[in-house]
């Protein structure tokens, strides 16, 4: 199996060199007579096996020996490490291409990747160590039939820019699966990484008083980037709800008294006794993806449930 390796080592290396393409060519010599139940004529192998453990006799004579009387199931092994690291490779590569992710939708291990790309989540560093609760949709904005088979719980925060980014997917899964499934936003405002975060997601609760709650954080997403640079973000989130045409003494007075404060802070804490440590997370029955991922990361998912 020596001349498998050299094949794959000096087809490489014969890209740049014209020595290696000559032994190259004798490697391929060598595999195709071997494939074809013949011997391999150029002794090639060998040669190699003679190189190998030659060198090694000046570093480590014991070594060079133990080399030398086993080199063949060596040769394999280091056969099969190679080709088994290139199917893993693959697996990798499948993955992050399909959903975004090196080990599939659900995972959440390192993904050498997405090293490229940077993080794709804001990230939370919980000091929780309790138990794993997983959400319920509670009495949050919800679209889609309380019954559905499929419930996709979302815990964002709006000042989030991969919140944001996942916008497009989620309306078009509202759209692809209409009355099949529920999405329900829950608030996991990020007030030390995205300033005045809780009062955005407070506002946003404040509009839905007024059967308005979607529209405002559309608008909300759409001045992400200003609102950050805004000095007073109340009187900002106002401006909005004016936009809006919402009854602003009620609106003013549900901010000013700061009526969803403790709403807030409760979906925040039941994202972190759910596991959260970042925006956005999606549950889906129970099922996590994390961060912004593509279509198909939740379609897999959602017709697998759907299925079941």
């Amino acid at each position: 199996m020596i001349c498998v390796l050299a094949l794959i080592v000096f087809g490489v290396l014969g890209i740049f060199s014209a020595t290696h393409r000559k032994l190259a060519a004798e490697a391929f010599d060598c595999v195709f007579r071997r494939m074809t139940f013949r011997k391999c004529t150029s002794n090639l192998d060998q040669r190699l096996k003679s190189q190998i453990t030659g060198r090694m006799m000046r570093k480590n004579v014991k070594l060079a020996r133990i080399v030398f009387r086993h080199f063949e199931l060596l040769s394999w092994f280091f056969l099969i490490m190679f080709f088994s690291s290139m199917i893993y490779s693959g697996f990798i590569v499948y993955n992050y291409a399909l959903y975004g992710n090196c080990y599939g939708p659900e995972s959440d291990a390192f993904c050498p990747l997405a090293v490229f790309e940077g993080d794709a989540l804001s990230e939370y560093d919980s000091s929780y160590t309790g138990p794993v609760v997983y959400p319920t949709a509670d009495d949050d904005p919800s679209i889609g039939p309380e019954d559905a088979k499929v419930t996709i719980i979302e815990f964002g925060c709006l000042m989030c820019p991969y919140t944001r980014e996942a916008e497009p997917v989620i309306k078009e899964l509202l759209e692809t699966y209409e009355g099949r499934i529920r999405f329900v936003y829950r608030d996991f405002p990020l007030s030390e990484k995205h300033a005045e975060s809780d009062w955005h997601a407070e506002a946003a609760n404040c509009a839905n008083e007024q059967g308005r709650y979607w529209e405002f954080r559309d608008i909300l997403f759409e001045v992400q980037e200003s609102c950050k640079a805004a000095e007073d973000h109340t009187w900002e989130l106002k401006v909005y709800a004016k936009e809006l045409e919402l009854d602003i003494e009620k609106f003013d007075d549900c901010m000013d008294s700061r009526k969803y404060k403790d709403e807030v802070i409760n979906d925040f804490w039941d994202g972190v006794k759910a596991g959260v440590r970042g925006t956005p997370t999606f549950f889906i029955n129970n099922r996590v993806i994390t961060g912004p991922k593509p279509i198909r990361a939740f379609t897999k998912i959602i017709d697998e449930e759907l299925e079941k």
